[in-house]
């Protein structure tokens, strides 16, 4: 199984204000941190933001923010809302499955599992677990930073 690169970025975005809970960021400065799309970032800043896990304020001195609660969120929770369907295979979604064995088919049940499994294991670990070494990840997401603005 592979996430999205809106879930990717949703935990990049998460972890940087995590690291950065002292002030507020642009997502500027995370897209150039990470070196990744400002547009693809600020969408699912947007959707972070619509769910309630980041806040934001805008203005010259404006930027986002975690939710005081948003540390204590399982990573689950967060890759549930941005991998809304997770079809792991074509049969997992009724309305476009063409699969002409899905009736009787073992390997679904297995698949089914296996998500479940995945999501089990993201449930077990919070946003501030991810973020624990924010004085190793400090350095390497302003160094970055940095070298792209120059």
């Amino acid at each position: 199984m592979q996430l999205t690169t809106y879930s990717d970025y949703a935990l990049r975005l998460v972890i940087y204000l995590m690291v950065h809970r002292d002030r507020q960021v642009s997502t500027r400065e995370v897209a150039d941190a990470y070196g990744i799309s400002l547009n693809h970032l600020t969408k699912v800043a947007k959707s972070l933001t619509k769910a309630g896990w980041v806040l934001t304020t805008r203005g010259g001195g404006g930027g986002l923010t975690l939710a005081a609660h948003t540390p204590e969120t399982r990573l689950g929770e967060i890759v549930r809302h941005t991998e809304p369907h997770c079809d792991i295979a074509e049969c997992f979604n009724r309305s476009s499955d063409t699969c002409p064995i899905t009736a009787v088919c073992r390997l679904k049940p297995l698949l089914y599992r296996a998500r479940k499994a995945f999501f089990d294991v993201l449930d077990t670990a919070t946003v501030r677990d991810i973020a624990r070494n924010a004085a190793e990840l400090a350095p390497i997401l302003n160094a970055s930073g940095a070298r792209r603005r120059a």
